[in-house]
């Protein structure tokens, strides 16, 4: 390249300093007769000297020409290069800048993440102690509560507890269930149900209808309704009614069952217990 531009510098000059000369010459010839016969040409001639030289400075003009086109042509596409190259290179430092707010972006996702993580971990933690707790409060009140669907209610705080001990059961798992047996039980203080089980009535084991009324009171019928009684909460044990007692029983058991149109009825609730 730096050929080409000495080369583009020293050519044009020489090229026009020549051109007075070759005009001279010109000039010269056309002067001289048609007829005369131009004399021999030695080789100290000036006229031949000069002659030689301006082919000479042609030619050279000539190369330095096709050199000028050479070089404007891959000045051209080293441009072109140039310009895609600083183009890649632009749109690369964008790509940049972006790459880097994504990785940030996801380094602080993942400090979210982990931070979430140590703050699950500590709430599954305090979760299991929660819920054991809530499962030994709900296994006490129902151990003070009427002894109604007993074995039932026995059953669903005994599968709650293998639930919460097992290894491979979730957070979300256990935290339902004890919901779900906390739910149940709080149901059963509008519900008014009737079922039949196997009693003790002063020492005696009887199969008998019972009633329970929320949890305002459980009362007994045997199947003939002949004899009824109801759960006396200060002594912790079913006991037997008769006269009006009974009878009003039997009209809850019938109410209960269906038998008979929904009323008010006056139950006998025995002694409040301390």
């Amino acid at each position: 390249m730096r050929s080409y531009r000495r080369l583009d510098r020293c050519s044009k000059p020489a090229a026009l300093s020549l051109a007075p000369i070759m005009l001279a010459v010109a000039i010269a010839a056309a002067q001289q007769p048609a007829s005369q016969t131009p004399p021999p040409q030695s080789a100290d001639d000036p006229a031949a000297r000069i002659t030689e030289t301006a082919a000479e400075a042609l030619a050279i003009d000539r190369a330095a020409q096709v050199r000028l086109d050479d070089w404007a042509a891959e000045r051209a596409d080293l441009q072109a290069r140039w310009d895609a190259a600083r183009a890649q290179v632009q749109y690369l430092e964008e790509r940049t800048v972006l790459q880097r707010q994504r990785v940030e972006a996801l380094a602080a996702a993942g400090d979210e993440l982990a931070r979430r993580l140590d703050e699950s971990r500590r709430l599954e933690t305090s979760l299991e102690d929660t819920l054991l707790a809530i499962l030994g409060r709900l296994d006490a009140a129902v151990a003070r509560d009427l002894p109604f669907l007993a074995a039932e209610r026995a059953r669903r705080l005994e599968a709650v507890r293998a639930d919460l001990s097992d290894p491979g059961a979730t957070p979300a798992d256990k935290l339902r269930r004890v919901l779900e047996a906390v739910l149940i039980e709080a149901r059963y203080g509008g519900a008014c149900e009737i079922y039949q089980d196997r009693i003790e009535v002063g020492g005696e084991e009887l199969t008998c209808d019972l009633l329970f009324v929320g949890r305002l009171g459980l009362f007994w019928l045997t199947p003939d309704a002949a004899r009824g009684g109801i759960w006396d909460a200060g002594e912790r044990a079913f006991v037997e009614r008769s006269g009006s007692e009974l009878e009003a029983v039997r009209r809850a058991a019938e109410i209960a069952a269906r038998r008979r149109p929904a009323g008010v009825q006056a139950l006998p609730l025995g002694r409040v217990a301390p």
